[in-house]
């Protein structure tokens, strides 16, 4: 069964927008963490950013679900990120991709 047929994420450029920007706050966030020794939240976004620099859609889905969980009420990014407004912005930025996603995936009328 075929998994995703619509458009690739490249010919969407608005979701690809999306995403490049959360890249970039993630990358800002490697750095920031980087230099605070924050090993556990490196090793959650590291792998993520790949995805969000050139992940197909299916990936993008669930690396924006797990970008968005670092988010936690009890546990959170928050807490290690020395630069909040770096951290909301990228927080910001992932909720954007992820209406996006929703935007693409809901049925049109």
């Amino acid at each position: 069964m075929p998994r995703d047929r619509a458009p690739a994420r490249w010919q969407d450029p608005g979701l690809d927008e999306q995403a490049l920007a959360v890249a970039a706050g993630v990358r800002g966030a490697l750095a920031a963490l980087g230099d605070g020794g924050h090993d556990r939240w490196i090793a959650w976004f590291e792998p993520l950013l790949a995805v969000f620099e050139d992940g197909d859609v299916a990936a993008l889905r669930t690396a924006t679900r797990r970008a968005r969980a670092a988010y936690g009420a009890k546990d959170s990014v928050m807490d290690a990120w020395p630069d909040e407004a770096a951290a909301l912005r990228l927080r910001d930025a992932i909720d954007r991709l992820q209406r996006a996603l929703d935007q693409r995936a809901a049925p049109s009328h």
